[in-house]
């Protein structure tokens, strides 16, 4: 069984990647979900973010996968989540 909640994987440089996890007790429809999530990372790469995820937590169901463009600049939310990830 799946948890239900959102999750993406995401390199914002390259080689620098981090998953963001959405809290299961997160009210439904919110406006960004991330405001209601944690960071974890950095990791090496999207594998080892996985399998952090993996052996860590409840399966979410799935997960998006953002890979680096450049010039990615994070906003305000995703900012604030990297700033206070933990790995």
């Amino acid at each position: 069984m799946s948890t239900g909640v959102n999750c993406e994987v995401i390199e914002v440089e390259p080689g620098k990647w981090f998953y963001i996890l959405e809290e299961t007790d997160a009210p439904r429809n919110s406006w960004d979900w991330r405001e209601y999530a944690s960071a974890s990372g950095p990791f090496t790469s999207q594998e080892s973010a996985e399998q952090h995820l993996a052996d860590h937590h409840a399966n979410p169901g799935g997960h998006e996968i953002c890979r680096y463009v450049p010039g990615f600049q994070p906003d305000a939310v995703l900012a604030a989540l990297l700033r206070d990830s933990e790995a």
